[in-house]
């Protein structure tokens, strides 16, 4: 497979992992919505990942199962034109950032590298600006 045609395939399991966890945000964006959390890799913990994050491949160069990793332009560009997610201010945990849709009830956890790219380390529903950010951190399995 080409590496191209390795990033698209990555980019749209992704964006269908994503999406698949959106369906019932979108048609339940409630203060009263329980927040739910999963993480990037099933069977691997999130806090886990979080220590991982740094040294894992970008995921055009993955072998085999791992989180999302990509430059951070292209992570950027897709929370917030596939999911209309934004980062979320905030002090954040464990120098990761809160990626959130007001519209989708969506969030998701970022875990930025110093080599200009980042992981999605877990995601969610439920999100809502009323609750504290700390509910999503706790949610994960980060605090």
């Amino acid at each position: 497979m080409t590496r191209i045609a390795n990033r698209i395939a990555c980019l749209t399991m992704a964006g269908s992992v994503v999406a698949a966890m959106a369906m019932p945000a979108a048609a339940a964006t409630r203060p009263d919505q329980p927040v739910q959390a999963w993480s990037a890799m099933a069977g691997v913990d999130t806090a886990t990942l979080l220590e991982q994050a740094q040294d894992l491949p970008t995921s055009d160069m993955a072998v085999g199962d791992q989180p999302y990793c990509a430059d951070d332009a292209e992570i950027r560009q897709t929370l917030r034109h596939d999911f209309n997610e934004a980062p979320v201010p905030g002090d954040g945990h464990a120098a990761t950032e809160l990626w959130a849709s007001d519209q989708m009830g969506t969030w998701t956890l970022v875990a930025p590298r110093k080599d200009d790219t980042s992981c999605i380390i877990a995601s969610g529903i439920g999100y809502d600006t009323a609750r504290d950010v700390d509910v999503y951190y706790r949610t994960a399995g980060l605090r």
